[in-house]
């Protein structure tokens, strides 16, 4: 078909300047052209419009037609990507967003394990040292009445050393009144000194 329509031109283009060349005679010398002239002459033109037309929609029009088409084609897969890639990005936000509240709820749950931990672990303590101060008071009050009953056995001891001291001395002598005074304030100073 495109070859039809080569040989046509081909073949139009010397009846086209012919009729060009008479037209420009008859321009040049001042007359209009004859009809014959101007139908050849619009003949021609539609003939070689038709064939532009045809070669063009079939050589131009067509890859022109074809790249707008695979263009749009692209276009329309990059925009159904991107909202795919949207969807997905968007589903991806919610899981880190259900992460986050996880990871949240969490950490509260541990932190609140830690402070009821402490707690019990405050309060084991509180009662250990209640405990531990009840046995040192304990012990002090025992070790206080062991003293006490120590310092009691040593007064009888040295109360018996003294009456037994006193009794000797007194047996040995027959006593007045100032020598009974005497032996008193001697066993009273003696009790001082120890």
């Amino acid at each position: 078909m495109n070859k039809c329509l080569a040989t046509l031109i081909l073949s139009s283009l010397p009846a086209l300047s012919l009729a060009a060349e008479s037209g420009h005679a008859a321009e040049k010398a001042g007359l209009p052209p004859t009809v014959n002239q101007g139908l050849m002459t619009a003949i021609l033109t539609l003939i070689i419009f038709l064939a532009l037309l045809v070669i063009l929609s079939k050589a131009a029009w067509g890859p022109i037609a074809k790249g707008l088409s695979e263009r749009e084609a692209k276009i329309r897969r990059d925009i159904e990507e991107a909202e795919a890639a949207r969807r997905a990005a968007l589903a991806q936000q919610a899981e880190y967003q259900a992460q986050l509240a996880k990871a949240a709820d969490e950490v509260r749950a541990i932190l609140e394990k830690a402070q009821a931990d402490a707690q019990a672990a405050a309060t084991r303590i509180k009662m250990q040292a209640q405990q531990e101060a009840e046995e040192s008071k304990e012990r002090a009050l025992r070790d206080i009445e062991a003293s006490r009953n120590a310092a009691l056995a040593e007064i009888r001891a040295q109360a018996a050393e003294l009456s037994t001291a006193i009794a000797e001395k007194i047996l040995r002598r027959n006593l007045n009144v100032d020598d009974q005074r005497e032996l008193v304030n001697a066993a009273l100073n003696q009790l001082n000194t120890n």
